[in-house]
């Protein structure tokens, strides 16, 4: 009987573990291809990231000592930018609703930082943007704050 009852714990013990070990290994695994593509887009490729995220799949950030380097894939292109820290001027949030500027969290359809610059052209780091298959904000605004107060430290 107590064999048989090991035997049974043995079992459902494998079938409540093993699924929640390999979901485990697979955003490890995820985590660390899209690391590895943040540092191929970096100049110094030996410096370590400070600071790095990643959501949906589809978009990275990460900062290492000068540099500040992002990755977005969109629904038919993929935009990747390496930014120096020294040339950013002003960073800011910037949330677009559908009539303007959002009152609550729900209302925003795109959500990205704006980073000025002393030299060149301003752009928009998008963390959300509303499509077919990405409707619902998750954690980009919480993200969004972090490396906003994250980049305005550091300038």
């Amino acid at each position: 009987m107590d064999i048989t009852n090991t035997i049974l714990g043995a079992v459902l013990f494998s079938f409540i573990i093993g699924p929640i070990y390999i979901i485990n290994k697979n955003v490890k695994k995820k985590k660390s291809q899209a690391l590895k593509a943040l540092n191929e887009l970096s100049v110094d490729k030996n410096d370590k990231f400070i600071e790095a995220d990643f959501w949906n799949n589809d978009f990275g950030i990460g900062l290492k000592s000068e540099e500040l380097c992002f990755i977005g894939k969109y629904e038919d292109s993929v935009f990747q930018d390496v930014i120096r820290m020294k040339e950013i001027k002003k960073c800011t949030i910037v949330k677009i609703g559908k009539s303007g500027v959002p009152k609550e969290t729900h209302d925003i359809v795109k959500l990205s930082l704006h980073l000025e610059f002393k030299t060149q052209k301003d752009i928009n780091l998008v963390f959300f943007e509303t499509s077919p298959t990405h409707f619902i904000i998750g954690e980009e605004v919480r993200l969004a704050n972090k490396w906003q107060q994250l980049i305005s430290s550091k300038i």
